[in-house]
C-alpha cells in the first residue's frame, strides 16, 4: 500500500511539473554575420529544438561553410565572407547574454 501511494504521488508531481516545462518552451535562435539574433522557431522540448538546430547546421554546411557544432546546444559556421551562429535557449533567455563566441 505505501508503494502505491508513493507511485501515485510521484505521478501527480510529474504531471503538475510537465505543463510548466512545456509553457516555457525552447527557442531556436540564428544569427548571420553581424545581424542581431533572430528567433526562428519555438519548441516544447529541448530535444525538438536540438533537432531543428542540427538541421539548420546541416543546411548552412551545404552552403559551403565550415560548421562547428556542439550537439543539442549550438553551432557556428564561417567561410571568408559569411558567418552564422545558432543556439537553443529556454524561452525567457536572452540570446545576447548567452551567445556562442
Amino acid at each position: 500500500m505505501p508503494r502505491l501511494i508513493l507511485t501515485t504521488v510521484a505521478l501527480l508531481l510529474a504531471a503538475a511539473a510537465a505543463p510548466a516545462l512545456a509553457a516555457d518552451g525552447w527557442v531556436l535562435w540564428i544569427q548571420g554575420n553581424d545581424s542581431p539574433w533572430d528567433s526562428v522557431s519555438t519548441f516544447e522540448t529541448r530535444e525538438e529544438c536540438a533537432g531543428a538546430l542540427h538541421q539548420q547546421a546541416q543546411a548552412v554546411e551545404k552552403l559551403g561553410l565550415k560548421v562547428t557544432e556542439t550537439p543539442g546546444a549550438s553551432f557556428s559556421a564561417a567561410d571568408t565572407d559569411r558567418a552564422f551562429k545558432g543556439q537553443c535557449l529556454v524561452a525567457n533567455a536572452d540570446p545576447q547574454a548567452t551567445a556562442t563566441k
